[in-house]
């Protein structure tokens, strides 16, 4: 599913304030992530826990269908990717809140 919200309700599919609480990508699964984003092009993607599928990107890939089907491959699971510049600047803040930065944490 690809996704891009001119501006989230606030009854959109929120997780909790502790990402990192439920589920884990695996390490395989964060490294194959991270080079899949650099090669796209992309700023930043960011994990929406607890559900494996979910990315918050920054930056528009050079192929959004191509970048959803090569992370579906990876992860083995269907992937939503919501566009962080479709998204009003609250709720993006809001989402960078509750998002783990897969990008930062490969670069520590």
């Amino acid at each position: 599913m690809l996704t891009c919200i001119r501006g989230a309700s606030d009854d959109t599919n929120v997780c909790s304030s502790e990402p990192e609480s439920t589920t884990v990508l695996s390490l395989a699964a964060r490294v194959a992530v991270c080079d899949l984003a650099r090669r796209h092009g992309l700023e930043a993607i960011r994990w929406w826990p607890p559900n494996e599928g979910d990315f918050l990107v920054e930056g528009l890939p050079y192929s959004l269908r191509q970048l959803r089907g090569e992370l579906e491959r990876a992860l083995g699971c269907k992937v939503a990717i919501y566009l962080a510049d479709c998204l009003a600047t609250e709720t993006r803040r809001r989402l960078e809140r509750e998002t783990v930065d897969l990008l930062s944490m490969d670069s520590a």
